[in-house]
């Protein structure tokens, strides 16, 4: 899993530049997202740092500080992995109130992934930037460093090529890593063994981060973007085939190399009654019955949360 970047400039300000138009939502609209009965705790980038906040927008608090992103996290927040802009990486261990640094990946940190029980981070390194840009292929490798949360001891496993690890996972069970190469497709590591073995295609039983997901578990219903990257709104698609507008966004124009989504990353949340997306620079809630919506908070790279300890100082 690689960090989610600190918050970016909104995209009105982007857009700005090269004459487009970041385009608005016409959904009904409730601020604050009073409507909201479903308890979910948030862990969002914001603007004061990486922040709690629950569905309906209530509670916020920062926990960590501006400077850090977020990497990864056990389902309870127990264990949070954080990194910075020089790529360093930066622990908080189960019953722990500091955040501690791991010197030994200092500016390297590539794909990082927590095992199922919080007791070790995998972590592949990128190229080393302080050399010459035409050398950085050459510091490139598949060595994973393995870092225990508790104690920050770092145990390597050696390379086998020297080849860029670009997506990283941890099995279920916490027998082995799933290793996404940049250029040999997907490879399984076996952490007795340290043997690696190639696969045909990335397996089923990996850890993902907590993110929610685009279906509906229980109704086979399921968020789509309508138009190119979300430029007119959400869709709700029924297990039926019955497609319905969710979430209208009306007005967006794209200029000269504008890329950027319109809409990103709809999920249910766990009752299926509401779903969560980012629009602009805020994170926004949906309530699927009636379209009406609410924003929960300015930032982004919401992460749903079961608890969370106290907050921690800056980097």
């Amino acid at each position: 899993m690689r960090g989610r970047p600190v918050v970016a400039l909104p995209l009105s300000l982007l857009l700005a530049a090269c004459g487009g138009s970041p385009g608005r939502m016409t959904n009904p609209r409730r601020e604050p997202a009073s409507f909201v009965t479903e308890r979910q705790g948030l862990l969002v980038v914001t603007p004061a740092g990486l922040t709690r906040v629950q569905l309906d927008g209530s509670g916020a608090e920062a926990l960590f500080p501006p400077g850090y992103n977020l990497l990864a996290m056990t389902a309870d927040a127990s264990v949070v992995v954080l990194g910075d802009k020089d790529t360093n990486l930066f622990l908080r261990a189960a019953g722990a109130s500091q955040v501690r640094r791991v010197p030994e990946l200092d500016r390297r940190v590539g794909a990082v992934a927590l095992s199922p029980d919080g007791a070790r981070v995998a972590v592949a390194r990128h190229a080393d930037f302080s050399q010459p840009q035409a050398l950085w292929p050459k510091s490139e490798d598949d060595a994973i460093w393995l870092v225990d949360t508790r104690s920050l001891a770092v145990e390597v496993v050696p390379k086998s090529r020297d080849e860029l690890v670009t997506s990283l996972a941890w099995e279920r069970d916490g027998r082995g890593l799933v290793l996404g190469m940049f250029g040999s497709g997907t490879v399984r590591l076996d952490l007795a063994s340290r043997r690696r073995a190639k696969l045909e295609a990335w397996p089923a039983n990996t850890l993902l981060p907590p993110t929610g997901s685009p279906t509906c578990a229980r109704t086979g219903a399921r968020l789509e973007l309508r138009g190119f990257r979300g430029d007119e709104g959400i869709d709700l698609r029924e297990a039926s085939g019955a497609t319905r507008r969710l979430v209208t966004v009306v007005g967006r124009k794209r200029g000269f190399h504008d890329y950027q989504p319109t809409v990103r990353g709809p999920v249910f949340t766990e009752s299926c009654r509401y779903a969560l997306f980012e629009f602009g620079p805020a994170v926004w809630v949906v309530e699927v019955a009636t379209g009406v919506v609410g924003q929960v908070v300015m930032g982004n790279g919401p992460q749903p949360l079961r608890s969370l300890p106290a907050s921690a100082p800056a980097p």
